[in-house]
Order: C-alpha cells, then structure tokens, then sequence
C-alpha cells in the first residue's frame, strides 16, 4: 500500500509539473514554428521585416519532356502573378496559342489561401493562452491541443492532397478571365499546389451540345523550395502537439487507473 500511495504521489507531481510546465514551455515552442511557418506566407501576423514572401521567377516543364507546352510564371505569396504561356497540341500542331497573366489580375491559389488561413486560426488558439494562467486539468490541454491539431491537419492537406477538379469546375472557374489574350472555351488550364511542387494542367475539351469530354491533357511542373519548407514546418508543428498529447493522455490514464483501484471495494468471499 505504501508503495502504491508513493507511486500515486509521483504521477500527481508529474501532472502538475506537465500542465504547470511542460505544457506552457511547449506552447511557446510550437507559437515560434507556426510563426516560422507564417513567415512564408503573405498574412499579418508578422512585422514586414520578417516576412520572407519575395517574387518567385520560375520555369515549368512537362515532366514528360514534353515541348509542346511552356510555361513561364512568378510566384509571388498565394499568387501567380505573371505567366507567358504557350501550348501546341498534337492533335492540331497549326494552332499555338499564347497567353499571358498580368500583375494587375493574378491567378489566385486557393490552396495556399487555405493554407495560410488555417495556420492563422491554430495560431490564435496558442495566443489564447496566457503564460500567467496555468492550466488547470489535462482535458482541458488536450481540448485545446485538438483544435491546433485539427487546424494544422487541414492547413498541412490543402497542400499535400489537392482537390479534384470536375469538368464544370474547369469551364466556370474564374481564374480563367486572368489570361490574356483569353483563351478558347475549349482550352481549360489549372494551376494547383502538389506538395512542393506548383502544377499547370491544360486540357483541351470536346463540346457538344449533349456532353462535355477532356480529349487531351498535358502537364506543367516546377518544383518550389519554400513549398517543401511550409510543409515541414507544418509537420513538426504536427508532432508537437501529438507528443504532448500522447503524454497528457498517459498521465490521465495513470491518475484514473490508480482512482479506481483506491476506490475499489472487495466482497469477502462466499462458501461454495
């Protein structure tokens, strides 16, 4: 008994030095990286002296080797904001066209967007808490931990799982009146986030008056640096916050494992 009582003792100085401690020390970690990660991004939560967003010059290319397609485009934040593109198809080598976006209306990566705005509210979450005020139960650290968590998930997704695109989405997406000369109904493309890589498909459709069919689709890629680093960061921010989990959870495990059994009364046993 004296023995369980000491072990008792020292799982409840542990919880009380993990939420009085541990906790807040590792909150102030993880606000550094997410706002290491919000450095890339063009969002204020930082001084424009930190900001690391700066116009990105950069060739796409089919991965194939393909030379039907090119694509020069900048990459500034969330934005493509200049593009010379030009596409030949096999099926119709006379026809080229080219076209071009310009500074004035840029092509809008929503998933970038996304991304910046998910970061944005988990670090709200970690600024809601006050170094002053300590927490008071593990439930409440776990709570908390479960919307940063969430928030840094989805952030981390929109840049690693991208999307699908139905044909309609293509047709009516607005992005399209970027370009200029604008180009055929027939002629769709998409710019889109693939983990570290920007992406440019280009697909040129079949219209009827009964359907719609893609009859031909060709890939544009590049990789971009900063990409790679947002979602490392975003991972790390990730395992953080899961490692402190596990370890509250472990905690509140123990404490309730040893409530029960102090509580726990035994029946004398019965004559058979």
């Amino acid at each position: 008994m004296a023995d369980d009582a000491e072990e008792e003792k020292n799982v409840e100085v542990e919880y009380k030095w993990l939420l009085r401690d541990e906790v807040t020390s590792m909150l102030k970690n993880l606000q550094g990286v997410v706002l290491e990660c919000c450095r890339r991004f063009p969002i204020p939560v930082t001084s424009n002296e930190d900001n690391l967003v700066k116009p990105d010059k950069l060739i796409m290319v089919n991965p194939n080797g393909g030379q039907n397609q090119k694509c020069l485009v900048t990459l500034l934040g969330d934005n493509v904001c200049e593009a010379d593109l030009s596409i030949k198809f096999q099926r119709n080598q006379s026809q080229n066209y080219k076209t071009s976006i310009q500074p004035d209306m840029p092509w809008k990566l929503q998933q970038l967007q996304d991304a910046g705005n998910y970061l944005c509210n988990a670090l709200a979450y970690i600024r809601s808490r006050s170094d002053k005020v300590p927490f008071r139960s593990g439930p409440e650290v776990i709570m908390l931990l479960d919307n940063i968590i969430d928030c840094l998930n989805k952030g981390r997704s929109s840049l690693v799982i991208p999307k699908k695109k139905t044909i309609d989405d293509l047709i009516h997406n607005r992005n399209m009146r970027t370009f200029r000369p604008p180009l055929p109904i027939d002629i769709r493309v998409s710019f889109y986030i693939h983990g570290q890589k920007l992406v440019l498909m280009v697909y040129q459709l079949h219209i009827t008056s009964s359907k719609t069919e893609i009859v031909n689709r060709y890939q544009m890629e590049v990789a971009v640096p900063w990409f790679n680093d947002v979602i490392v960061l975003f991972t790390v921010a990730l395992q953080m916050c899961q490692q402190m989990r596990d370890k509250i959870q472990t905690v509140e495990e123990s404490r309730s494992s040893s409530s029960i059994y102090e509580n726990l009364e035994f029946l004398p046993e019965t004559e058979v």
